[in-house]
């Protein structure tokens, strides 16, 4: 899904002025009837909402996909400078070839956002320490690509050379941009759940993992599902009382440690774990656990 570009000088289409931000950015329609958010010098003097844009003085047009989120876009504009718009842009576009998922449009209001708050904390001399950076880094590594490629975009459009603190945020933001929220806040409680339930199963084995293996990778994977359902307290997978009965007795082991996290999940969260979920989990567990043991 494109999710949103820019194009420089006039679109091809007449432009019609809907709402001006300020005398250089305003927020418009095309002959398509979608909404466009609209740049250039003076390009608002003189206009009122309904007038003919002067193609002219038209520098740039960003387009999004998710209409309702255009509105949102020009007023962020309106306080940060277009440049932070356009290194996310070329972040997303570099993005784009990494993630198969869908990513919410939302990303490029939060990334811009972000992008320009943390270039203004550098210049203040304000430096934050991502207390995730390690979770991110093993728990998204492509994401943790992305933001890593973020710095170097960030470096050659503006100078500043940020540390891998800054890529792991990067790295959240898209990790959360492929969630139905848009909630930064979101990703980082399930990035907490899954470290602590990998911290349960570590403890329980007194095993280290094996976090370049496949069996590794689908364990994360099933955890992080896991946690989307716990937080937003989805309805669980269906039973299955015949295969929790086999998986209880053939792991013994994966299942007592399966116990201990369904008293973490509901001491820490209220919620209760099928017999499903509870099944699924087993065989996840003893998968991983019995190749690093073997």
């Amino acid at each position: 899904m494109q999710l949103g570009i820019f194009q420089e000088g006039k679109g091809g289409d007449d432009l019609i002025l809907k709402k001006a931000l300020n005398n250089n950015v305003v927020l418009a329609k095309n002959e398509k009837h979608q909404e466009v958010v609209v740049f250039g010098n003076g390009i608002a003097f003189n206009r009122h909402p309904g007038d003919l844009i002067d193609e002219s003085k038209i520098s740039k047009i960003f387009t999004l996909q998710t209409q309702n989120l255009s509105m949102k876009m020009a007023s962020l504009l309106k306080e940060v400078p277009v440049l932070y718009a356009e290194i996310a842009e070329e972040i997303i576009a570099f993005a784009r070839t990494k993630i198969s998922s869908s990513v919410s449009d939302y990303i490029f209001l939060s990334l811009t956002d972000h992008i320009y708050f943390a270039v203004t904390r550098y210049n203040k001399g304000e430096n934050i320490h991502n207390v995730l950076l390690w979770e991110a880094k093993k728990f998204y590594k492509v994401e943790y690509e992305i933001g890593m490629r973020a710095l170097d975009i960030i470096k050659d459009k503006i100078g500043i050379e940020f540390s891998e603190d800054e890529a792991g945020f990067i790295a959240l933001h898209f990790a959360n941009a492929q969630t139905e929220g848009n909630e930064i806040n979101k990703t980082i409680k399930i990035t907490k759940f899954v470290q602590d339930i990998l911290g349960i199963i570590k403890y329980h084995f007194g095993l280290e993992f094996d976090e370049d293996s496949w069996n590794y990778g689908r364990l994360v994977t099933h955890l992080k599902f896991f946690a989307q359902r716990i937080l937003s307290k989805e309805n669980m997978l269906q039973d299955d009382d015949y295969l929790y009965d086999q998986v209880q007795h053939k792991y013994t082991k994966a299942f007592e440690c399966v116990k201990k996290i369904e008293k973490y999940v509901i001491n820490g969260y209220g919620a209760s774990i099928s017999n499903a979920e509870m099944v699924y989990l087993v065989m996840h567990i003893n998968r991983v656990t019995s190749r690093n043991e073997s």
